[in-house]
């Protein structure tokens, strides 16, 4: 399944996976394209110019369309407005059979992620950019095969072949932060830093190989300290990292399904002070996690 905006990024997105289908080592093709688009109705007519393009695009190539229109929300609340397009593509997905969700995310989209996460305050999961691929529930991949390409090659490529897109328009507003990014933070930058792009993806891959790293050992740490039954029982460790048993906590947090935004860096610290058994007693973390030093043990239960 390719989420397609009717941008230019996701429409390459779509020519390309669809040529690869036609080679003739893929021939006869396996699995299945569907086209899956998602019309928020933010921006009026436009947004109802996006669908039909896009319908006509699966029309043209012969590819099975899904869509979804939503009601009117507020188009500068991006996070909401993401969470309702990975709902969608999800769901589609599930109905549909589909293994694998590919989204077209560029290098410069990356590349404004890592400056957007750095000015608003990250750790190092931040700092790594965009993921090439993550779970998007127990049996759905989703996949960004265009991450290492830039926003340039991609229209460049689409005028070669004379295949049209849709500007969206909203993408000139500086009333988002990512397009304030785009349009006047990242031209500043490059009119010193000419390479700034590739430096800071070079930079944010690293970054992603270390983020790696940490979290296979985190998740090793994990089968060895933690046992999850009515409570969640984490022995104590005098030894390893902090930063290995806080990424530990973080990946507990997120399979516990306990609320992760409310955890600021000062309560994963404090955390790590108690599994590290430099703090001892009761509290409550945020999410009413109830946290407890017993006998070399850390104990948490989240009340009902």
């Amino acid at each position: 399944m390719i989420g397609c905006s009717g941008g230019a990024d996701s429409v390459a997105l779509v020519r390309a996976l669809q040529h690869l289908r036609s080679l003739p080592a893929a021939n006869p093709p396996t699995g299945f394209l569907t086209l899956a688009h998602f019309n928020h109705a933010t921006r009026g007519e436009e947004s109802e110019r996006d669908e039909l393009f896009v319908r006509a695009l699966a029309a043209q190539l012969g590819l099975p369309f899904v869509g979804r229109r939503s009601e009117c929300v507020d188009a500068r609340d991006e996070e909401s407005l993401r969470k309702m397009r990975l709902r969608f593509l999800k769901e589609s997905a599930e109905q549909s059979g589909a293994r694998y969700v590919a989204v077209a995310h560029s290098s410069d989209d990356n590349v404004e992620t890592v400056l957007h996460h750095l000015l608003r305050g990250t750790g190092p999961r931040g700092l790594a950019g965009i993921r090439p691929y993550r779970s998007l529930g127990e049996d759905t991949v989703l996949i960004r095969p265009l991450l290492n390409v830039s926003r340039d090659r991609i229209r460049t490529a689409l005028r070669s072949i004379n295949q049209p897109w849709c500007e969206d328009s909203s993408n000139a507003s500086r009333n988002y932060r990512r397009n304030w990014i785009r349009h006047e933070l990242m031209p500043l930058i490059q009119s010193k830093y000419p390479d700034a792009n590739e430096a800071i993806f070079r930079a944010a891959r690293t970054q992603r190989d270390w983020v790696q790293t940490i979290e296979s050992m985190a998740e090793n740490w994990r089968t060895q300290h933690v046992h999850i039954g009515d409570t969640v029982v984490i022995r104590c460790d005098t030894q390893t990292d902090a930063t290995v048993i806080i990424t530990a906590m973080q990946q507990l947090w997120s399979t516990q399904r306990w609320p992760m935004q409310s955890m600021s860096h000062t309560h994963w610290q404090q955390l790590y002070q108690y599994v590290s058994d430099a703090l001892a007693g009761v509290c409550v973390l945020p999410g009413t996690v109830r946290m407890e030093s017993i006998d070399g043990c850390v104990v948490l239960q989240r009340d009902a």
